[in-house]
């Protein structure tokens, strides 16, 4: 089933539940797909698990039962008011009404009986939440322009790669296409719950984390090697000198040669961590240059250097771990949220405080949550895919 239909598909079952009724050419359009792709429906819950679909409302989400009952009483309300044209003669505006009421809830029930809860929600045996979430795991989308996107979860490939890429233990790995092929821009999209590694065809390794894109043409240029990132990713980057290796990532430009550092550009105010050689990165007013064991930042539109005072803050999260050393509580809100999938509902003002720790990324939520209870006394209720903050009672009260 190709990405569009895909999109289609949600985009007129939402409408569909949302105003009870879809023009006829879209209502036939939801009846052929649905006919003629049997496995909509399965492909559809998929996507909606694993990528934000701009709809109307998220089906996930949406109480069916209470649509329903909205819908009913939408109709009678409608039909109260034109009772006496229905009954006298209009009977092809009744029964329009009555097959798309039919169509509705055949959806629905398509959706109580097959949109099973999203496979990462457990029960807690243990910490005593309502429930409990898987950590997050390999995967990402590929989009080759002019081509269908790829799926690429868990290991293995929703689609087909094309020739001189492939997916090896988790990994996506690009060896030099011939030059006479063309040359499309690619994008590695990594959604919540997601990260994956890749190497380049150049030779240069990657790491992209969670809720992160990273742009960049399937054979790099003769004389420069540039990509473009959103998010977070930990670079080691092959030597070539004649051709230097450029990450843009918001306001900042990143040159190597052959070095190794983290980039973190999910705020507007990106920080580079230079971990291995030499980097200059330029601001929108200066360039510097940073030697291993620095870091630069934006602060007030201005570049500023940094000793980093634990390598391990640039690797951490490469290396499988939540870092929590001097970082705030919305800062280690923000790596569950990405990682674990999850919406933050925050009862309470979150302090300034900065706070030392660290644990596993591949524990459950529940086993954060008990961890970080006692490292910042603050009480984290896990209710489905939400994940509830408050404060601990003051026990010296």
């Amino acid at each position: 089933m190709i990405e569009t239909d895909k999109i289609v598909l949600a985009q007129l079952a939402s409408s569909l539940l949302k105003d009870g009724q879809l023009p006829a050419a879209q209502e036939n359009e939801l009846i052929r797909l649905l006919e003629k792709y049997p496995d909509a429906k399965d492909s559809l819950r998929n996507r909606l698990a694993h990528t934000d679909i701009h709809v109307p409302f998220d089906l996930r989400t949406t109480d069916l039962d209470q649509e329903w009952e909205i819908l009913k009483a939408k109709y009678n309300e409608r039909e109260t008011a034109r009772n006496y044209r229905r009954f006298n003669g209009n009977w092809k505006t009744a029964t329009g009404i009555a097959a798309t009421l039919l169509l509705l809830f055949t959806f629905v029930w398509i959706w109580k009986s097959y949109l099973k809860p999203v496979n990462y929600l457990i029960p807690d045996k243990v910490y005593g939440q309502k429930n409990d979430v898987l950590p997050g795991e390999n995967g990402a989308i590929l989009k080759i322009k002019g081509a269908d996107e790829i799926n690429l979860v868990n290991k293995q490939v929703d689609g087909n790669l094309p020739q001189g890429i492939e997916l090896k233990n988790g990994k996506l790995l690009y060896s030099r296409l011939k030059t006479e092929e063309s040359n499309p821009i690619h994008t590695l999209i990594v959604p919540k719950r997601s990260t994956i590694a890749l190497t380049l065809s150049d030779g240069t390794r990657v790491w992209v984390n969670s809720e992160s894109e990273l742009t960049y043409n399937a054979n790099f240029e003769k004389n420069q090697r540039k990509v473009r990132l959103k998010g977070e990713a930990y670079f080691e980057v092959a030597k070539d000198t004649k051709r230097p290796f450029v990450v843009e990532a918001n306001d900042l430009s990143i040159q190597a040669i052959g070095t190794a550092f983290d980039i973190n550009s999910y705020k507007p105010n990106a920080k580079v961590l230079l971990t291995e050689g030499r980097l200059k990165v330029n601001g929108q007013k200066k360039e510097i240059f940073i030697d291993a064991g620095n870091g630069v930042k934006m602060i007030n539109s201005q570049l500023v250097a940094f000793p980093i005072p634990d390598m391990e803050e640039a690797t951490a999260w490469r290396d499988g771990y939540f870092y929590f050393e001097n970082k705030s509580m919305q800062q280690i809100l923000d790596e569950l949220s990405r990682w674990y999938g999850i919406k933050i509902d925050s009862n309470v003002s979150l302090d300034k405080r900065r706070y030392k720790g660290g644990i596993k990324r591949d524990v459950t939520l529940a086993e954060v949550c008990n961890l970080l209870k006692d490292l910042t006394g603050y009480q984290l209720t896990i209710d489905k895919e939400k994940l509830i903050v408050n404060k601990l009672a003051d026990k010296n009260k």
